[in-house]
């Protein structure tokens, strides 16, 4: 079993100089769209299956356009290698393959998409443009696509979006180098992805790091997994508890009420009743007084 893997990346209108082959976020876009030219790495592209949101291509046409309007920091027009756009992949460690066949990884492949849904839209809120699921290569994998939002300074700023960059500005606001700036970071998106692990990966059983990385003999890799499945047992019956739970308190609930309802309901009933009995009184009587009043009408006098 293939342990986390997810990565964002903050991109211009066009590529920074200083960037050795450096993308632009159109780019980005046309990637995951699967256009002709932009895909040249999977060998039959087909189209990616949008699970929420609008196309890239229309998240990067409104990022450039709220570009076009910002300033930075100094109060002049942006640069137009600005980083105006947030985009992120994290990948399922499970070949596509093996999900097709086995009903269980199929299961699992769908619950760790709602997580991770679940996870973007909470993280991003608004700023969220669209979330896709790839399917022409080997592994699963989902991306997305988030804008900054235009202050009323007329600023947009990507720290807003990226923890890493949020801590590095920090650091130096604060008086640090940018040494200090850059172990921020790392400190931060060290978070962000133990983050993304507790939300998503873990509750279906994949690691944080894979073996290598932690070079683990292949007794400890094996305990690890085992914690790891025995971890998502545990998430996966707590979901089930709770869902539990909300189904017997709304039983209880309807229980309790369910007769006080039911005679607030008859009382109500017969309110309507004695109203509709008081209604037809009074038209009664007021039918009743037009018949007397004519009666004590004066005759009309007698013509002479």
């Amino acid at each position: 079993m293939g342990s986390q893997f997810v990565h964002i990346e903050a991109y211009g209108r066009r590529p920074s100089k200083r960037k050795i082959n450096g993308r632009s976020m159109q780019g980005i876009a046309y990637e995951a769209e699967r256009r002709p030219g932009y895909c040249d790495h999977v060998s039959e592209p087909k189209e990616p299956v949008l699970l929420q949101g609008c196309q890239p291509s229309e998240a990067v046409r409104v990022a450039a356009e709220r570009a076009q309007e910002a300033v930075d920091a100094d109060n002049k027009k942006l640069r137009i290698d600005a980083l105006v756009f947030l985009a992120g992949v994290a990948s399922f460690p499970t070949r596509w393959e093996t999900v097709r066949e086995d009903k269980a990884e199929k299961k699992r492949l769908r619950a760790w998409l709602g997580y991770l849904i679940a996870f973007l839209n909470e993280h991003y809120g608004d700023a969220l443009c669209y979330i896709l699921l790839h399917i022409d290569e080997p592994y699963p994998h989902v991306h997305w696509g988030c804008i900054p939002k235009l202050e009323p300074d007329r600023t947009m700023r990507i720290s807003t979006l990226h923890p890493g960059r949020a801590a590095y500005d920090r650091a130096r606001a604060a008086g640090g180098n940018n040494a200090a700036g850059r172990r921020a970071y790392k400190a931060a998106m060290k978070q962000w992805q133990d983050a993304i692990h507790l939300a998503v990966y873990s509750k279906v059983g994949i690691e944080r790091i894979g073996p290598r990385r932690q070079r683990l003999t292949p007794g400890e890799h094996k305990a690890r997994k085992e914690a790891a499945a025995a971890l998502s047992k545990t998430l996966a019956a707590e979901q089930a508890l709770k869902a539990q739970w909300r189904e017997q308190l709304h039983a209880k609930l309807t229980a309790e009420f369910s007769g006080e309802i039911g005679q607030w309901r008859q009382h109500c009933g017969e309110l309507t009743a004695r109203l509709a009995a008081a209604n037809k009184e009074i038209s009664e009587l007021e039918a009743r007084l037009a018949e007397l009043e004519s009666q004590l009408q004066p005759p009309p006098a007698a013509s002479l």
